[in-house]
């Protein structure tokens, strides 16, 4: 049974092992060597703000440790994003929903506001990440409409600062990386915070 560390339970983890381990709630099971897509962050489009973020894992929960709760498991978890967190996309963008999101995004001010914010992704970009769970969709608000983005095959991880979320197709390199940006995110053994 795996037994994890003061250091892996800790509010802000001091390593990706101390947070793998303590979101997880298992051991380090593997670990991969991969090159990141060449995106510039500089150049990442506003996608609209993030309410939402629905994600399976097979973790832990920390409300429900027991039974289904228990790590193995695969649940369905969502995070509610509050204060404002928005969604960036690298370019250029393949889908073209995701370019008439970002095209409202721009023509609504809501871009504009979020840089005004300095809420947009800033580098360096990580040496290591970690793979938290496989994201479903996310809920967002662009301008004044709220609409669901569905992803298939993404991750989400978080890199090395505990912070910085991004999702990403790490099996297809035609795909764009989506970063989001927040004052208030961390992500430790309880999940992802605000």
């Amino acid at each position: 049974m795996f037994k994890p560390s003061r250091a892996d339970l800790s509010e802000r983890p001091n390593s990706p092992e101390n947070l793998v381990r303590g979101f997880q709630g298992r051991a380090l099971q593997s670990r991969q060597r991969f090159t990141l897509p060449d995106f510039d962050l500089a150049k990442m489009k506003c996608v609209g703000r993030s309410e939402v973020i629905f994600y399976h894992s097979d973790k832990r929960d920390p409300n429900d440790p027991k039974g289904e709760g228990a790590q193995g498991h695969m649940k369905r978890f969502y995070h509610t994003q509050r204060p404002l967190s928005y969604l960036y996309v690298s370019t250029p963008i393949v889908d073209e929903f995701v370019e008439d999101l970002v095209s409202m995004c721009r023509e609504s001010g809501m871009a504009r506001q979020a840089a005004n914010k300095e809420l947009k992704p800033i580098g360096p970009a990580p040496d290591t990440i970690v793979e938290l769970a496989e994201l479903e969709h996310i809920d967002l608000k662009v301008g004044d409409q709220k609409v669901e983005l569905y992803f298939r095959n993404f991750g989400l991880y978080v890199w090395d600062d505990m912070k910085t979320l991004m999702a990403w197709n790490p099996n297809d390199s035609a795909q764009n990386v989506y970063i989001w940006a927040s004052h208030h995110t961390h992500v430790n053994w309880r999940g992802i915070i605000d």
